[in-house]
């Protein structure tokens, strides 16, 4: 039983992690960056926030085997920085492009759109990464 506990704890620590981050990272482009309105910005971010419960851990679960699969347990600044990129980028690229496919988007628009996307994926991993950390504490995950 505490395995199964553990799994949920961390189920819902990374959910909360990735609802909370999205939105405030995708409120801000959105709207500082991009120039959306407010209500088009409300419109995205209720579509955005299932697309998040949803992928939340799933991303923690990768990011924890990507940081597991190349550098083991003891990782320097710098490593959980490079680490936390790469797992943003090898996990959100792909399914943004899914998603852009799946909406009908045009190889030039998914190509457009990715590169748009590249700068903020990577600029936010290891943000987020350490976010996720500070969420997993909150919520008792030891990883």
């Amino acid at each position: 039983m505490v395995v199964g506990r553990e799994n949920l704890k961390k189920f819902f620590a990374d959910t909360f992690a990735m609802v909370l981050f999205s939105l405030a990272i995708g409120t801000f482009v959105e709207l500082v960056i991009t120039g959306l309105t407010l209500e088009q910005t409300f419109k995205i971010r209720a579509i955005a926030i299932p697309i998040s419960i949803v992928i939340g851990r799933p991303y923690g679960f990768y990011r924890d085997w990507v940081f597991k699969k190349i550098w083991g347990k003891h990782k320097t600044a710098v490593q959980s920085f490079l680490l936390d990129t790469l797992a943003n980028l090898t996990f959100q690229i792909p399914l943004y492009i899914l998603i852009l496919a799946f909406n009908g988007a045009t190889l030039v628009q998914v190509v457009t759109a990715v590169s748009s996307i590249l700068i903020i994926v990577s600029v936010s991993g290891r943000p987020y990464g350490i976010f996720l950390n500070f969420c997993r504490k909150l919520f008792g995950v030891f990883t």
